[in-house]
């Protein structure tokens, strides 16, 4: 018998050529350096920006389990995980780990934070349920329409649009954009919030110009209703309130986008319909 190296050379050599291929390209692979934790490596799960919306859906539970006893620190936890949604996407880029799993993470818990903080609202002003209600239906509709479409035509996110209405390609273009929206509702959602709390509408005011102080006393001769979150008088005016007031225009252009991008994205799925059946 012939030394062990021989033999298994000859063992090999018997071997099929495709098997000897395949060994050789998992020996190849094998001795390629693998990526470690910050690079793209194999376990999705544990992507550096999906643990980012596994923490930023940690923060969103906590701060609905304290909102109706702590509600400046429901707004502290709410605000942590907004700050989370910002951070997943930036890390994402920056590792190179982007991935659907993540994509899906992220627009599952944008939905279900603002559907969350909407119902809160409902529960807290009566008044709101059926605006809350409304809003929500606009938000999943318009927002679900959009990845299936999108889906459809090959992109990898509900972000990466070639819609054709020019307002959602602008809106997923310029992120700044996009951004000044988003925050528009959550500050108008958790300013609302907090003026149901008598420490967090206490905690500054602002005093008003004849001007702007005569125009609240005519909103609140319609709606006395009103005079608790806005105060009355001569007396400051809360600063949620008049966060609430900025906001309004980002919240009114968000659901005009949404409407939409509920739109095109029907469109895109009907002529996907009609191509079939042609």
């Amino acid at each position: 018998r012939g030394p062990p190296n021989r033999a298994v050379a000859r063992a090999v050599h018997k071997v099929p050529v495709r098997g000897r291929i395949a060994v050789l390209r998992c020996r190849a692979e094998m001795a390629k350096p693998q990526p470690g934790f910050f690079g793209r490596h194999k376990n999705v799960y544990i992507y550096v920006p999906n643990l980012i919306g596994y923490v930023r859906v940690a923060f969103a539970l906590y701060a609905f389990a304290i909102s109706m006893t702590s509600p400046l620190q429901c707004i502290v936890f709410y605000f942590l995980s907004f700050v989370c949604d910002e951070l997943d996407g930036r890390f994402a880029r920056m590792l190179g780990q982007t991935s659907t799993l993540g994509a899906v993470l992220d627009m599952v818990t944008d939905r279900l934070a603002t559907t969350g903080l909407l119902l809160l609202l409902a529960v807290i002003y009566p008044w709101a349920l059926l605006p809350s209600v409304a809003l929500i239906f606009l938000d999943i509709f318009s927002h679900w329409f959009q990845m299936y479409s999108t889906l459809l035509v090959g992109a990898a996110s509900h972000k990466d649009t070639q819609s054709a209405s020019w307002l959602v390609r602008m809106y997923y273009k310029h992120r700044l954009f996009m951004g000044f929206c988003c925050v528009c509702c959550e500050v108008l959602y958790l300013a609302l919030y907090g003026l149901a709390f008598p420490v967090m509408r206490d905690m500054a005011g602002v005093a008003l110009p004849g001007a702007a102080a005569d125009a609240r006393a005519q909103v609140l001769a319609l709606l006395p209703g009103l005079a608790p979150h806005l105060g009355s008088g001569s007396a400051p005016m809360p600063a949620l309130a008049l966060l609430a007031l900025a906001a309004l225009p980002g919240v009114a252009v968000k659901q005009i986008c949404n409407v939409a991008q509920l739109r095109a994205s029907a469109a895109l799925l009907v002529g996907h319909d009609q191509r079939k059946s042609s």
